[in-house]
């Protein structure tokens, strides 16, 4: 328990730390956060002037700061300077599709890697362990943009089997059953999720790899062999279980990309997330869009972390033991 709350201290003054510099650095960038949204809407100096006001642009950068840590407590951002929407409303909205399509390509990543790598670890001279990895391998070194472009050519635009974008059917997503609906989200998620779990899985699967080759050569292994189990007995109920600790790892530093790290993929495929939707606010300038995303993104990080640090300590006893000494000392 101490080491836990340990880590939720460090992990929360990782967001507080992160959230202010990205603060800092969006508003000394050059750039007009109303520039572009008043050329184009033609408006006067006097309403530019009133935009500038109602948004609090106008006032000190530290005040602006103190507007955006009392923001940061309640969680009301206010609207977006470029569309005018509510930014709560349109984080929301983006992170639900982000979690969708990096949680569904972190879940075929883990299937994928955990299964080549257990063929890789367990058995290091089978064909189909070989074979898969170093297909698996072939793919993951292919830049993760060429890779998602490649798909789009073959799969949606040479065989039609997918379509080229975006999250679902305009029509369908008015008009269609909850069926039709489901099985049209499923057809827009597949490319771009396959996408990115190719290159996860390439990394889960060599930590995977790599824990099984530690492992199974350890004496309570062989001990376990000595006693009469099968093979399967001794891969599930002493193997597995230890090797599983760098695979956790690994999978807790995929946990910011399932918030807003999937940028290229989402850009791409014209998937609604919210890396996406964070570039375009960098771009514009759009300071209550650019800060909610921050302050969404390192709660959701900083969870995620506290969750991996959890699973940790219950998978390795040491880890527990050095938390009980650490709160004994």
């Amino acid at each position: 328990m101490t080491y836990l709350l340990r880590r939720l201290l460090h992990i929360l003054a990782v967001v507080i730390i992160s959230t202010s510099l990205g603060f800092f650095v969006l508003h000394v960038v050059p750039g007009d956060p109303l520039g572009m949204s008043t050329e184009q809407a033609g408006r006067s100096a006097e309403v530019r002037q009133q935009l500038q006001t109602q948004y609090g642009l106008d006032q000190p950068m530290l005040t602006q700061y103190a507007v955006f840590v009392k923001r940061a407590v309640v969680g009301d951002w206010g609207n977006s300077l470029s569309s005018g929407r509510p930014v709560t409303v349109a984080l929301k909205e983006a992170l639900a599709n982000s979690l969708m399509l990096s949680g569904t390509g972190l879940f075929l990543a883990v299937v994928l890697g955990m299964t080549i790598g257990a063929l890789q670890g367990w058995k290091p001279n089978s064909f189909a362990g070989r074979t898969l990895g170093s297909t698996l391998t072939a793919l993951y070194v292919i830049p993760e943009f060429i890779l998602a472009i490649a798909f789009i050519f073959l799969f949606a635009y040479h065989w039609s089997l997918f379509p080229i974008g975006g999250s679902a059917d305009p029509v369908l997503s008015v008009i269609g059953s909850a069926t039709q609906q489901l099985r049209d989200r499923v057809w827009h998620l597949a490319l771009p999720a396959i996408t990115l779990a190719i290159g996860w899985g390439a990394a889960v699967a060599r930590q995977q790899r790599n824990a099984l080759l530690d492992v199974r050569g350890e004496d309570y292994v062989r001990t376990a062999r000595a006693k009469g189990l099968s093979e399967r007995m001794v891969f599930f109920q002493h193997v597995l279980p230890t090797a599983l600790t760098p695979v956790v790892v690994v999978i807790g530093l995929m946990l910011p990309v399932l918030v807003g790290g999937a940028v290229v993929v989402e850009t791409v495929f014209a998937w609604p997330g919210l890396g996406s939707l964070l570039l375009k606010a960098i771009n514009a300038r759009d300071y209550p869009m650019v800060s909610g995303a921050i302050v969404l993104t390192g709660v959701v990080v900083a969870a995620g972390s506290l969750l991996t640090d959890t699973v940790l300590v219950a998978l390795n006893p040491r880890l527990r033991v050095a938390s009980a000494a650490g709160g004994n000392s």
